[in-house]
C-alpha cells in the first residue's frame, strides 16, 4: 500500500494576512474589556518603543513574547468562553483575510485525497476554529486549563520552528507539500517534497531563491 500523502500548511501569514494578537485585541474591546489591552500596552509601553526604534532587534522573539502576553488578557476565561473568542478571532481575523490563492492549493490538495493538516504556532482552539471551515486537521499550540479556568499560559512552547517538525514527523505518511511564510517555517518547508515561500519574510526569500523553491505572492 502507498504511504498516505500529507500536505501542510501555516496559518498566520500562509493561509490568510490576518493577524491573531489584533483580533484578540478586537474582541477585548468590542466586548466591554479594552481596559485589559490598554493596561497590556501600558505595562508593556518601553519595549514596545524599543522594539520599534529598532534597540530590541530580535523581531520573532518580540513577537512571540507579545502574543503569549496578549494570552495571558484571557486568563480565566471558561474554555468555552474562549471557544466564542476563537470563533471570533477566526471569522474576522482569519477566515476574512484569507489568502484565496492558497486556499484554493489546499482545496486541490483535498480534492485529490492527500491529508491536509494546518499546523502552527496558533492557539489551538483558534486554529481549529479555521481548519473546521476547510474540513482539515490543525496541530498549533495548547493552552492551559486548571480546574476549569484558562490559565493564561500554553502548555510547553509555542508550536513554531523544530516543534512543528517534531509533530509533523509523529504523522504517519509522506510528506509531500509545505507552505510557510517565515524564517521559522523552514524547518518545516525542507522536511517536504515541495517547500512553497508565501508571501515570504526576508530571510524566508533568500532561502527560497538559494534552494529553488517555488514563492507565492498572489
Amino acid at each position: 500500500m502507498a504511504e498516505q500523502e500529507i500536505v501542510a500548511f501555516d496559518l498566520e501569514g500562509t493561509l490568510s494576512a490576518g493577524v491573531a494578537w489584533e483580533g484578540m485585541r478586537d474582541y477585548l474591546v468590542e466586548h466591554g474589556e479594552g481596559a485589559k489591552f490598554k493596561r497590556f500596552v501600558r505595562q508593556n509601553f518601553f519595549r514596545l518603543l524599543a522594539f520599534r526604534v529598532g534597540i530590541i532587534r530580535n523581531e520573532r522573539a518580540f513577537k512571540e513574547r507579545w502574543i503569549l502576553g496578549i494570552m495571558r488578557l484571557f486568563a480565566g476565561y471558561t474554555p468555552e468562553r474562549f471557544d466564542e473568542v476563537a470563533n471570533w478571532v477566526a471569522d474576522r481575523s482569519f477566515w476574512a483575510h484569507r489568502r484565496l490563492p492558497v486556499v484554493d492549493e489546499l482545496l486541490a490538495y483535498q480534492e485529490k485525497g492527500v491529508r491536509v493538516v494546518i499546523v502552527s504556532g496558533m492557539f489551538e482552539p483558534i486554529l481549529q476554529q479555521f481548519a473546521e471551515k476547510l474540513q482539515v486537521e490543525s496541530i498549533g499550540t495548547q493552552i492551559e486549563v486548571v480546574n476549569g479556568r484558562l490559565t493564561g499560559e500554553i502548555i510547553g512552547q509555542l508550536n513554531v520552528g523544530q516543534p512543528k517538525v517534531d509533530k509533523l514527523q509523529q504523522l504517519p505518511g509522506k510528506l509531500v507539500a509545505a507552505y510557510g511564510d517565515t524564517m521559522r517555517d523552514i524547518p518545516m518547508l525542507e522536511l517536504a517534497e515541495t517547500a512553497v515561500a508565501v508571501h515570504p519574510d526576508a530571510i524566508l526569500r533568500e532561502t527560497a531563491v538559494q534552494r529553488g523553491w517555488r514563492i507565492l505572492t498572489s
